[in-house]
């Protein structure tokens, strides 16, 4: 189980399937369950799941589901895996994995074990653990009108048709809304500019832009308030190419002189990054082989289950409560505030279970709209996005144009070069930051010691971009793994030999880190462990990449099929910015609250962080209860984003466990006037002395 949001409806297709055929095959299972969309999964284990229960509903023997534990040797590349596990045998589905534990590691009882998920039950049962599960009594649904048009003015509106519609409560233009300018971005603060957006505009600047929104007694009424109100739109000119959008006479997106932080806004830049180490022209110059390649990436839509919903409503101290589907609570409660004038403290943002986020969920889309309606009609109001909004009014991965140079003396990177051009849609929410980050991975996955990277981020007149899983890496390391294998095949070279020699190895520091941080200077940096080695030499073996690479090559025909290798680093957190809390709390029976502000997007984080705290407290996860994300009553925590909740998240609840800890041994201590407290041990459920004596 993962977000969960469709594992209610994959139980019950699969109960359907089995109480027609008690013995189905792998493709009947993957046909039964092909009507329900599951963005998380990839299906595999869920039809290995379906394949049990059939098993265990004949009464056969069922194998148990934790995967097989062993040491990782210290020569890797002599690891061994069972080829089940990385192809299908007939119709039986892939196994579960080993897991690896390296020697230097200690041996733990909670942490690295099959956990079953803290909130596994009551997503699997279907209750109402999401944002629209529960919906307060006199309840208004709003909805939004978006712009037909890639670019144009407002140069009048009039809802008067719509307000006077029966059951419509409120309908809300730019002209009934204070302008107040903001970034969109779920990020820490001060959000990186550009201020560029406002709650509703008298101008649209891509198709799905906001125009106008109403709140009503049925979505039905809602939607019918939007047909009636009269928009006169003054077509503007259009442009889609971000290298014709920075052309001279080419429209201008951003206009409007209250906009902070465009950096060219005559030739729609809206940043221009530069960075560089080291002397790249000379060391290109003197390089034995210069190779050049552009490389292309195009936009994706997140594509998560759950759309954006939000459900807003006062509470019985005048509190504006938003219920809502983020992965920034924090952040969210910090940047409504000022839209609707209301100071923060009389904004509680909370956050239910999230049917998948994948970075769309690190942005204020709905929030804001909702809470005006609130504020206008007195009533709680629900919005939630279609899944045509979805594509047209959210956000999705940076397009991007990325140019390479790299020079290359004796099998080595001397020299690399990036000039990348960042296609940020009508919004520069996340393009500063997205490319920043994409700059500095491109260039020190293979750290050459001369480096320069240069970037124009480009407004167009496409659906705005932002964050997405991987958030600029991915673009940029695409590009230059597709470059070193067409060096490596140029100069006759081993590709996997080739891109071992040029990583980054441990100890070496990233050039790029100090001056490429995100938004603003980062923080000198050094590679202190990387498992890459390991990985690499199980996949090669694991792939049989040699034995299939030269079959390949022998290939004749218009199908061919092809093997490669590629490798990817990656962060965890935002170093200097990210920050998390925990509390914990212990209870009568000797269990313990676990209270976090972290985001769980169904990544699995508060069973991860209640495996930390178990583990540091000698107790079972059973015994921990987990309560996320309320701004009220959670701790402050930066939210789910950058790949950060186990490393930043995880130590605060560590930190916060081992203070628990240390309050039991000394009390422990007292008691059994033991001088030295640390030496007391805690490990299910007890306290135990040195001498064997042991209290729950």
């Amino acid at each position: 189980v993962q977000c969960g949001f469709c594992t209610p409806a994959q139980l019950l297709t699969a109960k359907a399937l089995l109480d027609q055929s008690p013995n189905p095959s792998e493709d009947e299972i993957r046909e039964a369950l092909s009507g329900v969309m599951c963005r998380c999964t990839g299906y595999v284990k869920t039809v290995e799941a379906v394949q049990r229960a059939a098993a265990a509903l004949r009464d056969e023997t069922v194998p148990p589901i934790e995967p097989l534990e062993q040491e990782l040797p210290a020569d890797a590349a002599e690891v061994t895996l069972p080829k089940a596990f990385y192809r299908r045998s007939g119709e039986r589905a892939p196994l579960p994995p080993l897991i690896y534990t390296p020697p230097e590691m200690p041996k733990t009882r909670v942490v690295g074990k099959a956990q079953k998920k803290v909130d596994a039950e009551k997503l699997v049962r279907g209750r109402p653990v999401f944002t629209d599960d529960k919906r307060p009594a006199g309840m208004l649904y709003g909805a939004l009108l978006t712009s037909p048009h890639a670019h144009a003015r407002i140069k009048h509106i009039n809802a008067d048709k719509a307000r006077a519609l029966p059951g419509v409560h409120a309908v809300l233009t730019h002209q009934d809304i204070p302008r107040v300018k903001y970034a969109s971005g779920g990020q820490s603060y001060p959000n990186p500019l550009p201020y560029d957006q406002a709650s509703l505009d008298d101008k649209v600047r891509h198709e799905g832009d906001r125009v106008a929104i109403a709140a009503a007694e049925t979505p039905e009424l809602a939607e019918k308030a939007l047909r009636l109100i009269e928009v006169d739109y003054e077509i503007l000119p259009v442009v889609l190419d971000p290298e014709e959008a920075m052309k001279a006479g080419a429209p201008i997106i951003h206009d409007e002189p209250d906009t902070e932080g465009i950096f060219d806004a005559q030739r729609n830049i809206v940043h221009r990054i530069e960075s560089k180490v080291g002397d790249v022209d000379a060391a290109l110059a003197a390089a034995e082989h210069v190779f050049e390649g552009e490389y292309r990436t195009p936009k994706q839509q997140q594509a998560h289950l759950e759309p954006h919903v939000c459900i807003t409503y006062w509470d019985e101290d005048d509190r504006l409560v938003i219920r809502s589907a983020t992965q920034v609570p924090f952040h969210i409660r910090r940047m409504v505030a000022p839209l609707i004038g209301l100071p923060v403290k009389r904004i509680r943002v909370v956050k239910p279970r999230i049917g998948g986020g994948f970075g769309n969920k690190q942005e204020m889309l709905l929030e804001d709209l909702c809470a005006h309606l609130t504020i206008a009609t007195g009533r709680p109001v629900r919005m939630e996005y279609t899944r045509r909004q979805e594509f047209t009014s959210s956000r999705s991965r940076h397009p991007n144009i990325m140019r390479y140079k790299v020079g290359i003396s004796a099998g080595k990177i001397v020299a690399a070069d990036l000039y990348l051009i960042g296609d940020t849609g009508a919004y520069g929410t996340h393009g500063l930051t997205v490319q920043m980050v994409g700059g500095f991975k491109g260039l020190t996955l293979f750290n050459p010691p001369n480096a320069r990277f240069v970037s124009d981020v480009v407004y167009t007149n496409k659906p705005p971009t932002g964050a997405f899983r991987g958030y600029g890496a991915m673009q940029c390391q695409f590009g230059i793994n597709v470059l070193m294998a067409e060096v490596a095949e140029k100069l006759g070279l081993d590709a996997v030999k080739f891109k071992r020699d040029n990583w980054l190895k441990v100890g070496e520091p990233m050039h790029l880190s100090k001056s490429l941080g995100e938004g603003r200077e980062g923080f000198a940096q050094k590679m202190e462990s990387s498992g890459l080695e390991a990985c690499v030499a199980i996949g090669l073996e694991a792939t049989d990449y040699y034995r299939k690479r030269e079959a390949n090559r022998q290939q004749n025909g218009v199908i061919r099929r092809g093997i490669g290798m590629a490798v990817v680093m990656h962060g965890s957190g935002i170093a200097g910015l990210d920050m998390a809390a925990a509390t914990l709390k212990m209870n009568d029976d000797g269990s313990f609250n676990l209270l976090i502000g972290a985001t769980d997007l169904g990544t699995g984080s508060d069973t991860i962080l209640a495996q930390i705290a178990a583990e540091t407290l000698g107790i079972p996860v059973d015994d921990l209860i987990v309560y996320s994300s309320d701004t009220d009553f959670t701790p402050f925590d930066t939210g789910a984003y950058a790949s950060s909740t186990t490393y930043i998240s995880g130590e605060a609840v560590r930190k916060t466990a081992l203070k628990i800890k240390a309050q039991i041994q000394e009390y422990a201590a007292l008691l059994w006037k033991v001088d030295r407290p640390e030496t007391l041990i805690l490990q299910d459920r007890k306290v135990i002395a040195p001498d064997g004596r042991s209290m729950t």
